[in-house]
């Protein structure tokens, strides 16, 4: 039994748990709200005092990208090339930038502040504006269509489609939606991802109603 610990909502934990999804693993999603975060961290039960972690019969494994890559080889999202297995852990480890940035802002408490804030990072020039903007050239480049130019689809991809796509799920104040029309690469990107028939199925169940709405087909449109 495979036991991922996060949030409740998509963030840094929901990559993997597509990945495990289609993995074939026996896993379990634990979802925890903040008292129960602290008390993780107080009782040492998080290597680096952050979430998401993956608790397995050998220990536990923390930081969302190794997860990712743990569970990816399991689920056939690791290419078996070399090279292309290099350019996609390049792909993740460049992504960082855009995290980072909007991480200053969680946290600010007063919320016109927060909201100020987030604004500006996502204007021309800003810090997150500026991550998307590389990522959208980068999909220009790719002639597979996948992030890391693969020839399939990558842990690369289920790390840039769920944690791009869910900032304009209105779950972050002061982020809108309209922001993402100005990437027209990552928009045709968004409807290759959410068109594949595994994350098709995978969130077959999810509706507009949902905090996961963005990453159905048509979501952008």
């Amino acid at each position: 039994m495979h036991r991922l610990v996060y949030f409740g909502v998509p963030g840094r934990g929901e990559a993997s748990r597509v990945a495990l999804a289609l993995s074939g693993l026996n896993w379990e999603d634990v979802e925890v709200n903040g008292e129960q975060f602290n008390e993780m961290k107080e009782n040492g039960d998080l290597p680096w005092n952050m979430l998401p972690v993956l608790q397995t019969q050998n220990g536990t494994i923390a930081e969302s990208s190794a997860i990712l890559r743990y569970i990816g080889k399991f689920a056939g999202l690791i290419p078996s090339d070399a090279y292309q297995a290099a350019k996609v852990d390049e792909f993740m480890d460049g992504m960082g930038p855009l995290a980072r940035g909007l991480d200053t802002t969680f946290g600010i408490s007063e919320q016109e502040e927060r909201i100020r804030l987030r604004k500006e990072l996502f204007l021309p020039g800003g810090k997150c504006a500026d991550g998307l903007k590389i990522y959208d050239e980068k999909l220009s480049q790719s002639k597979s269509g996948w992030a890391a130019n693969t020839d399939d689809m990558s842990i690369a991809d289920l790390k840039l489609f769920t944690e791009v796509f869910a900032l304009f799920s209105g779950n972050y104040d002061g982020i809108e939606k309209s922001v993402i029309q100005r990437y027209p690469n990552l928009l045709k990107y968004h409807e290759k991802v959410a068109n594949d028939s595994r994350i098709k199925q995978h969130y077959s169940n999810i509706t507009t109603e949902d905090i996961r709405w963005t990453f159905l087909p048509g979501a952008f449109n």
